[in-house]
């Protein structure tokens, strides 16, 4: 079983079952979908997806030339630099891990005023409300701010019906700032504010690239209500008008809106941490090991925070968080007359991946807080955490405390202290209000640098364009003409080059990475399962099928940037190849016609034009259960054609009530970056057949 969220069960669905041509970098699951229940629109990167790290260009003879000119350049450059500098001292975007659970989804209701919200519990005075953009992931991409209006308006009230304006708004807030970060959460401090329930309503919904007003969503990763350093609304129950069956994708469910779990994980700053926190392992066999803190004075106990240990991008299958524990507390070291707190048993919570497990509600007194973790039968044992975090009131009252511990690993990084030094695996932790204003600030200074950024590029090209027009009438224009010619198209040349290195990064990032986290994780289940040959077989043989998925991904976008693998004849060997691999268990036929030119293929066009062929042989592998499949590659007159036909199950996408799933959008955009043109014909029993059709770069 895969561990990567399955995004492509989201995909709208036609009359019948058919097999979704599901797109996106490297193969991609799809399921077949129930003709009676309707599904949300697919997921499509909005155009204004913004990535999270600023890298700024290269500086060419372009720019030198027009700061010469123009003082306006350098005052916008002069910004650039201050936003770069005061960046370094804020919190960091993380890198999104796989996540199983995306939050709260709107349901099919017509109803365009759509609203979610929070009961409290009793009646409170919140310091401020957060609101995190949902992350959605899958095999093949990853999407910030899926679902997130950009207008809406949050309400406090002591009525849970929100009837007769018995309500105080907020904030009632609009966004149109097309360069803010979608994972930036929304943050709002408030004072004077008072009441149980807090409602989001989404004024405006969410449409997709390329959607209709049919596919408008509302979707949340998280809402947080803040008070003192605990966030109040964790494991509250929610309400909505409307919300995503849970039958239909169990990733989305009303509950994940205060499950403490968010995309942007532990509230951390950039200080480096100097330890990985507490480790436990033993190849006795055992049933249980505890770790405890001495808070030195009987305290009432409040809330407690459990920091997963992530040491590293992948997580080692040594380090894991406790998936059954419990967690006691007592005025004696030994337990006795201990107040059981929580109790998790295995399964419970869901893996936290970088995401702390927080402990709400809990009602416990005393000095010594023990976390016994837990086996069902006797055998090996190893956890880790990064730190333990023990709340009196707003207080931390575990920093800096003495810790003991049954066992403990003797390994660098690794000790009882490093579980209270008030530091994750990676970074300082701090507060969740210092940590949402700073990523809040950074978001808002990266929208201004990239909004700078586009006005000095412009400025750049209109300084060129004047000292050119200027030059031409002088002696030595046209000297000076065609060095700023040169040196515009350079400047031209480098974001081309910039832009590549960022699609090659979010290649690796989201197959390669993606893959790596799942090997990682599956390695993990089946060290768990070392008393159940059979289920550790299974999960070790899943993890050499996710390898071999890697190293030919880690294959294809090393081929796709190699430099000499760019001519015509080469990229044919290579869709040779790729057949060759794909369809071992089909008859095929792979006919080539036209003369093939030698010039070097531009590499953009290659990347896609080689990505939709693989995809549409996959499609085929996965879905349509063909015996024979027939390629067609022709040349003729400066325009090329790919055929693609196989005689499988085929599906109706003639008839009326069909839509297009993300897979096929994905191709079709892919072939629109092309300029080619992408034709699909299938019947139901009867094949299908893709054809593409594009000039000759």
């Amino acid at each position: 079983m895969l561990l990567a969220g399955c995004l492509w069960c989201l995909v709208p669905v036609a009359m019948g079952q058919f097999p979704d041509f599901s797109g996106g970098e490297e193969e991609g699951e799809a399921e077949m979908a129930e003709p009676e229940v309707e599904a949300p629109p697919p997921m499509v990167v909005p155009s204004d997806l913004m990535e999270v790290r600023l890298t700024p260009r290269t500086e060419g003879t372009a720019d030198r030339f027009a700061r010469i000119f123009s003082v306006d350049l350098r005052d916008i450059e002069e910004k650039q630099s201050e936003i770069l500098a005061a960046l370094e001292y804020l919190p960091v975007f993380p890198e999104v891990l796989q996540r199983d659970l995306f939050g709260y989804h709107s349901g099919s209701d017509r109803k365009r005023t759509k609203w979610v919200q929070v009961d409290l519990g009793e009646v409170v005075e919140p310091d401020a409300v957060v609101l995190f953009p949902a992350t959605v992931t899958s095999e093949t991409e990853t999407i910030s701010g899926y679902g997130f209006p950009r207008r809406f308006r949050i309400d406090i009230s002591e009525d849970p019906t929100f009837a007769d304006y018995k309500y105080e708004t907020i904030v009632d807030h609009r966004s149109d700032d097309e360069f803010q970060p979608k994972q930036t959460p929304f943050f709002q401090e408030m004072t004077g504010f008072r009441g149980r329930y807090v409602r989001v309503t989404a004024l405006t919904l969410w449409t997709p690239t390329g959607g209709s007003s049919k596919d408008e969503v509302f979707a949340l990763g998280e809402l947080m209500v803040l008070k003192g350093e605990r966030n109040i609304a964790a494991t509250r129950p929610v309400t909505a008008m409307d919300t995503l069956p849970e039958s239909l994708n169990q990733q989305w469910a009303r509950r994940y809106l205060t499950d403490s779990r968010t995309p942007l994980g532990i509230p951390q700053d950039v200080r480096e941490s100097p330890s990985h926190g507490y480790r436990c392992e033993t190849r006795e066999k055992v049933t249980e090991r505890w770790v405890q803190i001495d808070l030195e004075e009987s305290l009432p106990v409040s809330e407690i925070r459990l920091i997963p240990a992530l040491p590293s991008l992948v997580p080692d299958p040594g380090v894991q968080f406790p998936a059954r524990f419990r967690v006691e507390i007592s005025d004696s070291p030994d337990m006795r007359q201990a107040d059981a707190i929580v109790k998790f048993p295995g399964g419970q919570p869901a893996r936290p991946e970088n995401n702390p497990v927080i402990l709400s509600d809990v009602s416990g007194y005393g000095r010594y807080v023990r976390l016994t973790v837990e086996r069902p039968s006797p055998g090996p044992m190893a956890f880790a955490l990064a730190e333990m975090q023990v709340f009196s009131d707003d207080e931390n009252v575990a920093l800096g405390k003495t810790v003991t511990a049954e066992e403990t690993a003797k390994a660098e990084g690794w000790a009882p202290e490093f579980l209270v030094d008030g530091f994750s695996s990676r970074s300082g932790l701090i507060s969740y209000g210092e940590y949402l204003t700073g990523l809040a600030n950074r978001g808002r200074l990266m929208g201004e640098w990239r909004s700078l950024d586009r006005k000095r590029l412009d400025l750049v090209d209109g300084t060129l364009a004047k000292i050119v027009r200027w030059a031409a009438g002088g002696t030595g224009g046209v000297f000076l003409f065609i060095i700023l010619a040169l040196a515009r198209g350079r400047s031209r040349r480098q974001q081309d080059i910039e832009a590549l290195r960022q699609q090659i990064a979010s290649d690796l990032h989201d197959d390669i990475g993606s893959n790596l986290s799942s090997i990682a994780l599956l390695a993990e289940l089946g060290w768990s399962e070392v008393d159940e040959p059979e289920i550790a077989r299974e999960e070790f043989e899943e993890i050499k099928k996710t390898a071999d998925k890697t190293v030919e991904s880690m294959r294809d976008i090393v081929w796709l940037i190699r430099p000499g693998e760019e001519t015509w004849k080469q990229l044919l060997a290579r869709f040779r190849e790729t057949a060759a691999k794909l369809l071992k268990a089909h008859v095929y036929q792979f006919d080539a016609r036209g003369h093939l030119p030698d010039e070097k293929l531009p590499l953009d066009f290659k990347r896609d034009f080689f990505l939709i062929y693989k995809e549409v042989l996959n499609n085929i592998v996965r879905h349509a259960e063909a015996r024979r499949v027939n390629i067609e590659f022709e040349t003729r007159r400066g325009r090329l054609m790919l055929r693609v036909t196989d005689d499988g199950k085929g599906f109706n996408n003639l008839d009326q009530n069909f839509q297009e799933g993300n897979g096929l959008r994905n191709l079709r955009r892919r072939a629109q970056a092309i300029g080619a043109s992408l034709k699909v014909r299938s019947a139901s029993g009867e094949g299908t057949s893709v054809t593409l059709t594009a000039s000759m770069p």
